[in-house]
């Protein structure tokens, strides 16, 4: 696909600014509001989201800067964008995202817990990315990066680096299936170069007489963020324990290493998540969630040259003891914070980690999620 720009009067429309209310002065200020669950990026004053559009059935992207929202023009997608704000070449923002011939599926309960309102990204097939430059009102093709006997997705940029996630989808069995994280220049000649990924599932599925098992394929990678040599990553997996969730940032050189910053694990009464990493100021953020006995959220953060660890609490919507989805997205732009908060006002059947929940008290059109933004949290240390 080459260059595409469709004009705002195409997507834009009353229903979905009705969905991105400008911010109100308080503490926590709401920035828009999302009938479905979203991921979020933020960097230099602009925000990027999806909005469900009823119309059209599809999700358009969203934009915000002082307050503002607008539909960003560019073609809608069946499922929330993969979206990533950073800057190009020439420090001017752009959107990053993935495009596909398939679109991702849902997650399986079994496989996950908060993120299973989001699509597994390593289940598109025929996907390439993509970058918005917002001074131009373009979308083009990262060409270099798409590789026709691959998908490509979960894109970051910064400046002439981009770094993605991708399926060699024609090989047989779980190696066609399994993700693999890469780096490499968003022009010109050279190679991707591999980032260690996170952890493989160990988990088994077992049925029948006789008794016969077969591998989960691990969710793979939830998020991936980049500012200069920095890569955060999240990143769903399973032991024989069950689910589990981490947290992880790399430094891209010729042979890159991980670090694993956070890593959470989910029973059948106990979840714990670890939502969207990011890189901001020489620390890697992240939000935790935990639902069912207990339902909290806060966001943390590990400072990369001296290994501190701090972290601020974020609202819990709904009882402690709900088995409420408390924060569903998070994204750091300096000193703000901004996360999806659950739609979990209304009254609903109890959620579980096994059987998790896929409407209210989560995003619907009668008790949508809130983007709120939080301004200098109160970070305080702690030890994992």
């Amino acid at each position: 696909m080459g260059e595409v720009r469709i004009r705002p009067a195409a997507v834009l429309g009353a229903a979905l600014l009705a969905l991105a209310l400008p911010a109100v002065a308080r503490a926590d200020d709401l920035v828009a509001t999302a009938s479905r669950p979203t991921p979020v990026s933020a960097y230099a004053g602009r925000i990027a989201w999806s909005a469900f559009d009823p119309a059209q059935n599809a999700y358009v992207l969203m934009t915000s800067v002082g307050g503002v929202p607008s539909v960003v023009p560019v073609a809608p997608r069946s499922v929330p964008f993969d979206v990533d704000l950073g800057p190009d070449e020439n420090g001017d923002t752009v959107a990053v995202y993935s495009r596909c011939r398939r679109e991702p599926t849902p997650r399986a309960p079994a496989t996950g817990n908060v993120i299973t309102q989001l699509p597994v990204w390593e289940t598109g097939r025929g996907c390439d990315i993509y970058r918005f430059t917002f001074a131009t009102g373009r979308e083009t093709p990262i060409a270099v990066a798409n590789s026709p006997t691959a998908s490509e997705f979960l894109p970051t940029v910064w400046k002439a680096r981009v770094a993605f996630a991708r399926v060699y989808e024609r090989k047989h069995g779980i190696a066609g299936q399994r993700a693999y994280l890469y780096f490499r220049g968003v022009s010109g000649a050279g190679r991707s170069v591999r980032v260690p990924a996170g952890s493989r599932s160990t988990q088994r599925f077992c049925t029948g007489k006789p008794r016969r098992c077969k591998r989960l394929l691990e969710p793979g990678p939830t998020a991936l963020d980049l500012a200069g040599r920095r890569l955060a990553f999240g990143w769903d997996s399973g032991d024989q324990g069950g689910p589990t969730s981490a947290a992880y940032f790399a430094t891209l050189s010729a042979h890159p290493r991980k670090h694993r910053v956070d890593l959470g694990s989910s029973g059948d009464i106990q979840a714990e998540e670890m939502i969207q990493p990011s890189v901001d100021t020489g620390q890697v953020y992240w939000g935790r969630t935990l639902f069912g006995d207990t339902t909290a959220s806060s966001v943390r953060r590990y400072r990369i040259t001296t290994g501190g660890r701090q972290q601020a609490p974020l609202p819990t919507p709904g009882q402690p003891d709900a088995f409420v989805r408390s924060v569903l997205a998070l994204a750091v732009d300096g000193p703000s914070v901004y996360y999806l908060l659950s739609g979990a006002d209304l009254p609903g059947e109890p959620c579980t980690p096994a059987q998790p929940c896929i409407a209210p008290p989560a995003c619907s059109d009668a008790g949508p999620c809130r983007l709120m933004v939080a301004h200098n949290p109160a970070f305080m240390s702690f030890k994992r």
